[in-house]
């Protein structure tokens, strides 16, 4: 599509969020605190992240200062992805271990 709409001076980009934090999330994290402690874990920045950090990521992007990028997925995870898939099952089964009253998310 950027490429497609770039001719035209439309500018396509994607945002990859992490885990946001939603009211349905605080509602299952005040029912059990350690899942909130089980998501923190998992990311370098140890929080999930807010609606305001993916609404400055789409307020970057529709700015000025973004007008020479088209084309690109901006990951927005507070550094999920950037782990090894191995690491992050250590860390939770490490986790599990450490609170065994924290019930599995699902």
């Amino acid at each position: 599509m950027a490429c497609d709409f770039g001719q035209v001076g439309i500018r396509v980009n994607a945002i990859c969020p992490g885990h946001i934090v939603t009211e349905r999330m605080e509602q299952r994290w005040a029912q059990n605190p350690s899942l909130l402690k089980l998501f923190e874990a998992q990311y370098p920045l140890r929080r999930v992240g807010k609606p305001a950090d993916i609404a400055n990521a789409i307020h970057f992007l529709c700015s000025d200062e973004a007008a020479f990028i088209t084309g690109h997925a901006l990951v927005v995870d507070g550094g999920l992805s950037i782990q090894l898939q191995e690491d992050l099952s250590i860390k939770q089964a490490q986790f599990y271990r450490d609170h065994p009253e924290t019930e599995l998310p699902g």
